[in-house]
């Protein structure tokens, strides 16, 4: 699992070991010249020595502070080990020692203001790689004016960015970025991962992340800002059955969805659930629903709900059969009486502390039109999930008095402390707020290419399977995006191709062995 830490966490923490003359500058340089001589020799295991013809040439855009200071240490260790490192310096000063060591190599430091243009496309086209060290954990998401041009030549030149330690010109705890700032194909991060690495803004212009251990672990707070799952996490939470299990043990799983408007998401959220493994998938729809979902999916237990049964109060979803979690919302309408009472049978009850009370399901998911029937008097607990992409978010937020215009890393919470549940927040990131409180949980695992109709009714099933194996509603969550990420990702050859909602149900048990063996697609 990677933690991420706040920019305040992180300074705390090296504050000893600074006290202590720990050389934590240094160890870091050596260690980022160590990854790009490296990443260069996979590039070009043959290129000649520095300075013939094919050589590799770094470019270090270095700022006043001491991440600029890392930048000058690394090229001048790069040098010394036979490659090709200059910089520009972006601030009227430098980091002295950095700035010194460089050109002890024979290194150069171009001042910004006395570069033209021209001469900065002239360097661009000679060098292979850029090491963006102009601002570290002290950054703000703005970029001076004479900066913007640089950084537009360099997004042209089309060459791969290492950020040093985190991209320039993003704040480090919240994400926040400025719009001019620079995408890193890699991000070399040092002690800890900052938060802003693991959420939107600051993660998708990071790139891959490398930590560096500078020993810093036991200084950091038990509890950091934001979590997220590793394969490996996914490999351990992914339920699997042994050999005395039985459907039910499995997790039976009920869905509320589809409607003669959109009776493909029922199609779609119950074969999100059956393809991640559910024991039993039970839909409650109209029978014109329901014949469409067994035409797709025969192993599907039908309940037939017709609206003209009347209203909420007679719509029993508790009394089906066993039901483990009970998913609601996929393709209904808000005055659908089964958003209402599958939303009554997630609510918890008066004073049971489990989060249930009589007639009720403890564990489910709320999303879609569901959502538009919640109030500030709707309480739930964690194992219950709010799906909600931004726009719904909003208007869930004004109705329950929380402020819509809150970046996502707030709103999501807001929300959560606001119901009780868990907050799935839809997005390029995932953002997930546990309904119990605790760390902010985030995932980077999708393709732009699911951002199409119908993918978050699968997501959905997907979800409601996991709840109904017994995983607590956050761990759920996470896991739910990384297999659906994952299935889009398979769908469309990592991001090559088009995909649609129900080829992402079908790319899902491969997802989970790509997982389950250790394989990434």
């Amino acid at each position: 699992m990677i933690s991420g830490h706040t920019a305040a966490a992180v300074r705390a923490a090296e504050t000893p070991l600074l006290a202590a003359g720990e050389p934590l500058m240094l160890r870091a340089a050596r260690a980022l010249a160590d990854h790009v001589a490296s990443r260069l020799h996979r590039a070009s295991p043959h290129s000649a020595d520095e300075g013939g013809p094919g050589a590799p040439r770094v470019l270090v855009l270095a700022g006043a502070g001491a991440n600029g200071g890392d930048g000058l240490h690394a090229a001048a260790l790069l040098r010394a080990d036979g490659i090709h490192a200059d910089a520009i310096a972006t601030a009227g000063r430098l980091h002295e020692e950095g700035a010194a060591a460089l050109r002890e190599e024979g290194g150069t430091i171009l001042p910004l203001a006395d570069t033209s243009a021209a001469m900065l496309e002239e360097h661009l086209t000679r060098t292979t790689l850029v090491l963006d060290a102009m601002l570290g954990i002290g950054g703000r998401p703005e970029v001076p004016a004479e900066l913007v041009p640089l950084l537009a030549l360099v997004r042209a030149s089309g060459l791969p960015v290492i950020a040093v330690d985190l991209p320039s010109f993003v704040d480090a705890t919240t994400g926040q970025a400025a719009p001019e700032a620079l995408h890193a194909t890699e991000t070399v991060t040092f002690g800890a991962v900052k938060a802003a690495l693991l959420l939107p803004g600051g993660a998708e212009r990071a790139g891959t992340l490398h930590l560096v251990d500078l020993g810093l672990a036991p200084h950091l707070p038990a509890t950091p800002a934001v979590l997220r799952l590793e394969e490996a996490d996914a490999r351990s939470l992914l339920p699997q059955p042994d050999r005395d299990a039985t459907k039910y043990t499995r997790g039976v799983v009920a869905l509320a969805a589809g409607s003669e408007q959109y009776p493909g998401a029922a199609v779609l959220a119950v074969s999100g659930a059956s393809r991640t493994g559910a024991g039993m998938v039970r839909c409650l729809a109209p029978q014109t629903v329901l014949d469409l979902v067994l035409r797709e999916r025969p192993e599907v237990v039908g309940h037939r709900v017709e609206r003209a049964l009347g209203g909420p109060d007679a719509v029993d979803l508790a009394a089906v059969g066993r039901t483990d979690a009970l998913v609601v919302g996929p393709g209904l309408a808000t005055e659908d009486p089964r958003a209402v009472a599958g939303v009554n049978c997630l609510r918890a009850g008066d004073g049971a502390g489990d989060g249930a009370g009589e007639g009720t399901i403890a564990r489910g998911v709320i999303d879609a039109g569901a959502l538009g029937t919640l109030t500030p008097e709707h309480r739930f607990g964690a194992d219950v999930v709010l799906t909600p992409h931004r726009g719904e978010a909003e208007r869930l937020a004004r109705r329950l008095g929380v402020d819509p215009d809150l970046p996502g890393l707030l709103l999501a919470p807001a929300l959560a402390e606001a119901t009780g549940a868990t907050v799935l927040l839809k997005g390029a990131i995932t953002l997930i707020a546990p309904g119990a409180g605790g760390p902010l949980r985030t995932q980077d695992d999708a393709t732009p290419q699911l951002a199409t109709a119908g993918t978050g009714d699968v997501l959905t099933g997907v979800l409601g399977t996991l709840l109904a194996t017994g995983l607590p509603g956050p761990d759920a969550a996470a896991l739910a995006a990384i297999l659906h990420g994952r299935a889009g990702r398979l769908a469309s050859h990592d991001g090559l191709h088009p995909l649609v909602a129900l080829e992402v149900a079908t790319h899902l048990p491969a997802a989970i062995g790509s997982i389950l063996a250790g394989a990434q697609p």
